[in-house]
């Protein structure tokens, strides 16, 4: 018998605990997992001293400026580059740079969409490392629409084959920890417990006596990760609840340019970012990745004091100029909800360190100024277990393609690649 079925009552509490007990001393030589979580930003910047530093730190840029207190544990890199090649199909970089951001490849034309919106080119990163390194994966998307097109999927496990990530936050929660029915137990004996309990019903309901008995048998730090570890579920069961509680339904009546969701897109977001912290700190996936909207998305971004009749895309992002600082206030919080994910990694205890040097996140947008595809946003967290010189604004002497920045990634997890996409002997990034 397996130890953990051994030490826990059920299979959800050897689940959802046995992450905690491998901290304890007799697993003290086990080396945490390598993760990697791929941040895809929709949004670009409007002009480039926006959001690229000029001095040595990392942090110091309008949209990044929220980043300071993580500058020592970021790069920055500017000049990198998607290649404008290939199939130019409606929506032109809409969907090129959407469909070429994690894959470098060429789209393809697509065989079932009527709009002909393309379908992907070749394998991305992601799914690269998933196929090499044998890990397990998690794709997401906040959007509000209900369209599976090349606007909101860059993953992809080869050429026409989207990996399609998933919208709704509780179907991602079903998706990572449903499914867990301790054994022997009749279910309607199972709700009359729970309901015996008066508590709001949670996964961790099940394995009350599992967690008190392990919380008896640590300690000191051990019992400061176990804290950090069921407030982690915990909180992400409410941030799914509460997303369901902020999405009304959809009306026939919707505004034009805004769908039913929008108004719980903050909400929806950082339930998103709350499941993969989750996820990673249960081992339930190692690669997550995660698209922040869509090519062309239509959020109204009133919640960071941004104000338009319908569309950030229609009314900033197309201009830049007029409304530049807008187009800053939109972006800037974007990228400091992901810092507060990046610094929740970074509080949290893992091995010797925490899991941010254990966590590489990887944080591009697939437009640069406007609806460029030039030198695209590139910002890398975590040291990669010490591969990774941390602290730094990278400059590039001469312009690069995204394929070696891709590349540079792969190696960083442990994949000995020579390129990626429409030149598969790029060769990584030399700065990295």
């Amino acid at each position: 018998m397996k130890r953990r079925d051994f030490l826990f009552s059920s299979l959800k509490a050897a689940v959802l605990l046995s992450p905690a007990l491998s901290l304890r001393t007799a697993f003290a030589q086990q080396t945490p997992p390598r993760r990697v979580f791929f941040w895809i930003n929709c949004g670009g910047y409007p002009d480039s001293s926006a959001f690229f530093p000029t001095g040595a730190d990392p942090s110091a840029s309008p949209i990044l400026s929220a980043l300071a207190p993580l500058k020592d544990d970021m790069v920055v890199i500017e000049g990198i580059d998607i290649r404008r090649t290939g199939l130019n199909p409606r929506g032109a970089d809409h969907l090129r740079s959407m469909g070429k951001v994690l894959t470098a490849k060429d789209i393809n034309p697509s065989q079932s969409d009527p709009d002909n919106e393309g379908e992907a080119g070749g394998i991305s990163i992601d799914q690269l490392l998933v196929r090499d390194l044998n890990l397990q994966s998690l794709e997401l998307v906040v959007t509000d629409r209900n369209r599976d097109t090349m606007r909101e999927q860059p993953f992809a496990t080869g050429a026409n084959q989207f990996k399609v990530p998933i919208s709704a936050p509780e179907q991602a929660w079903d998706r990572l920890f449903g499914g867990f029915t301790p054994p022997m137990e009749d279910p309607a004996a199972r709700a009359a417990r729970l309901k015996k309990l008066n508590l709001k019903k949670s996964l961790l309901d099940d394995v009350r006596g599992d967690l008190a008995r392990l919380r008896r048998e640590l300690s000191g730090l051990e019992k400061v990760k176990l804290d950090i570890h069921e407030t982690s579920i915990r909180n992400t069961e409410r941030a799914v609840q509460a997303d369901l509680d902020a999405t009304p339904p959809p009306s026939i009546c919707s505004v034009v340019n805004r769908g039913p969701w929008d108004g719980s897109m903050p909400t929806r977001a950082n339930a998103h970012l709350d499941l993969v912290y989750s996820a990673f700190a249960c081992d339930r996936v190692q690669v997550a990745g995660l698209v922040w909207g869509m090519s062309g998305y239509h959020w109204r971004y009133d919640w960071a004091g941004v104000q338009v009749d319908g569309s950030i895309h229609d009314e900033v992002h197309h201009l830049p100029g007029e409304r530049r600082d807008d187009y800053i206030r939109a972006q800037a919080w974007d990228w400091q909800q992901l810092g507060r994910f990046v610094t929740r990694l970074k509080m949290t205890p893992e091995g010797s360190g925490t899991m941010l040097d254990n966590t590489l996140v990887v944080a591009m947008s697939h437009f640069g100024v406007h609806h460029d595809v030039r030198s695209i946003p590139v910002v890398l967290f975590g040291n990669a277990k010490g591969r990774l010189q941390t602290g730094r604004n990278i400059r590039l002497p001469q312009t690069e393609f995204n394929d070696k920045v891709l590349t540079s990634v792969a190696r960083l997890m442990g994949a000995n690649i020579d390129g990626i996409g429409d030149d598969p002997n790029c060769g990584p990034l030399a700065q990295l």
